[in-house]
This record gives structure tokens, C-alpha cells and sequence, in this order.
């Protein structure tokens, strides 16, 4: 019940500011811009497809050898049935447990599990370096705004954060999760049978942790090709934001492109438990337009082409969920 008044108080806020930056930039100049794209519209899907391609193949070389026989198809149509949802609610904490729905009986949960673990943990920690990348390039070519310079050094000392933790977790094999389970176990829980019961669980944590602690150890020719995925992604990113503001009439390069998009990472980061990001990625676009020199309605047409092009894919995701359901 909680959740649910979340993600409605969420999406009403979101629409409110949504529609409050549709005011503030002019419903006529965006009109103009998203007129621009025209038939350009179907490259843009392209290349956004060129993206879940990339995340599937990345969850499909998590798996041991053995696993693959569930098939790359059948892990693209999972990853977009769970991102459908995903992103009408609220985000990888919905979606995550939806795609190993979506697999049903292809593949054993604790197999889902422990892949999707590995490629999540790969996707999180190469956001955060995209995110710094940006910040750095944005603090040092940039006159940012002392709320806006004080907001991406934040972003940038949190990444860090993040990416150094990961590495020595993984580095030196910590069971933080397992072994602070175990810890509370043995606090809070008196109960016999109880503990003996959680004991179980905690073991199969701990499984899971070796599962990802080995792939990061004893695999490394998987792991070359999840980083190269993982790049093929956010360069995905970057190539659709450059080629909509070029259609849109933007005259910008490349690497502004590549800004564009590692303030694009921070915002799905920081907002996740936004419905669609509605409102927070138009006008968060619309002020990064503004920094980098271009007129905030580019920024509110890539944020609206973005949401056009996420609503075609949520409704290719829930097409592949309803075929599930009548199986």
C-alpha cells in the first residue's frame, strides 16, 4: 500500500513539474523542434534497440556456459518485459524480479539470480564512472552555478565513493551481506527453528556471493566482453543524443553529446523512483541545454523524444508479458 501511494504522489509530482516546464519553455517552440524529427524518429529507435541488445548479451555472458541454452532472444524479451514495468513504477527494484517472471521455467532462479547480480553490479559501477567522467569534464570546462557546481561535485565524491567500495569488496572477497545477515541473526533472533531457517538463506547468500566474486576472479574473458557491452550501452546513449539534436536543428559535438548523456545517467541514478522520469528529465535537460550554450526548448524536445521512444519499448515489453501470461 505504501509502495503504491509512493509511485502515485511520485508520478503527480512529476506530471506537476512536467507540466510546469512545458509552460516555462513554450508549448510552440518544442512543438517546432519535435517536428524537425520527423521520420528520424525510426534511427532513433534503432539505436535505443542497440542498447537492450547490448544488456541482454552483457546478462547472457554473467551465465556459466551451461546456463546459455536459455537463449540471448529469450533474455532480450525478459530484460524488456521487466524495464516495462520498470519504468512505469519503480525502476530495477521492480523490474529486476520481473524479468526472472518473464523467464519462467527457461531458467533456475538461483541461475536468474546470480547472472542478473553479476550484470547489475557491471552496469551500476560503469554508470558511475560515465557520471564522473561528466562531472570532472562538466566542473572543469564549465562555469557551473555555486548549486549546480556544489550538486556535480556531490554526484562526482558519491560515484567515487561507490566504485571504490565495489572494487575492494569484490577485490578482497568481503561477505558483507552474508555476514552481517549472520550477525543479526545471532542478535535478534532467539527462536530455534526460526534461525535455523534463516540459516539457509544465508547460506544461499553467501552462494551468491562467491558466484560473483568468482566471475570477477576466474572469468575473464566474460568479463572482457561485459565491459565492451556495457561501453556498446552508454556510447549507445551518447549516439542518441547526438543524432536528436542534430535532427531537432542542434548544432553540438560529440563529446557535448557525451556530457549530455552522463547527466542523463545521474538523473536515472538519483530519480528511480520516478515513473518515467517525467518532469525531472525535461527539466534537468532543459537547465544542462542551457549550461552548454543551446536553448532550453533542445533540451525539453530530447527529454520529450526520450519519453516517446521509452513509451514504445514499455509497450513491446508489455506485449512480450501478456504472451507470457496466456502460456
Amino acid at each position: 500500500m505504501k509502495s503504491r501511494l509512493l509511485a502515485i504522489l511520485s508520478a503527480a509530482i512529476g506530471l506537476a513539474l512536467f507540466i510546469y516546464v512545458l509552460r516555462q519553455t513554450g508549448l510552440g517552440e518544442i512543438g517546432e523542434r519535435l517536428r524537425q524529427l520527423g521520420a528520424g524518429f525510426l534511427l532513433i529507435l534503432l539505436i535505443s534497440a542497440s542498447r537492450y541488445l547490448t544488456r541482454s548479451l552483457s546478462w547472457l555472458r554473467c551465465m556459466t556456459p551451461d546456463e546459455r541454452r536459455v537463449g540471448f532472444w529469450t533474455l532480450w524479451r525478459a530484460r524488456l518485459a521487466g524495464e516495462a514495468i520498470g519504468d512505469l513504477t519503480f525502476g530495477p527494484v521492480v523490474a529486476e524480479p520481473l524479468r526472472l517472471i518473464a523467464l519462467g521455467d527457461k531458467l533456475k532462479l538461483t541461475s536468474g539470480v546470480s547472472s542478473l547480480a553479476v550484470e547489475n553490479i557491471c552496469y551500476t559501477v560503469s554508470s558511475c564512472v560515465m557520471v564522473m567522467a561528466g562531472a570532472i569534464a562538466l566542473l572543469a570546462s564549465f562555469g557551473l552555478a555555486g548549486s549546480l557546481r556544489t550538486a556535480m561535485s556531490a554526484a562526482l565524491a558519491a560515484v567515487v565513493i561507490v566504485i571504490l567500495a565495489s572494487v575492494m569488496v569484490i577485490g578482497r572477497r568481503w561477505k558483507l551481506g552474508s555476514g552481517l545477515a549472520a550477525a543479526l541473526s545471532g542478535m535478534l533472533i532467539r527462536d530455534k527453528e526460526k534461525r535455523e531457517k534463516l540459516a539457509g538463506k544465508i547460506a544461499y547468500l553467501s552462494e551468491l556471493e562467491d558466484y560473483i566474486f568468482d566471475f570477477f576472479a576466474k572469468r575473464p574473458a566474460d568479463f572482457l566482453l561485459v565491459i565492451l557491452c556495457q561501453m556498446a550501452f552508454h556510447l549507445g546513449g551518447v549516439m542518441e543524443i547526438y543524432v536528436t539534436m542534430k535532427l531537432i536543428g542542434a548544432d553540438l559535438s560529440f563529446a557535448t553529446a557525451f556530457l549530455m548523456e552522463s547527466v542523463n545517467r545521474a538523473l536515472n541514478i538519483a530519480f528511480v523512483f520516478v515513473p518515467a522520469l517525467v518532469g525531472v528529465d525535461e527539466l534537468g535537460t532543459r537547465e544542462l541545454a542551457k549550461v552548454l550554450g543551446f536553448d532550453g526548448s533542445f533540451g525539453v524536445a530530447l527529454a520529450i523524444i526520450r519519453k516517446i521512444r521509452m513509451f514504445f519499448w514499455i509497450g513491446v515489453g508489455l506485449l512480450f508479458l501478456a504472451k507470457r501470461g496466456k502460456n
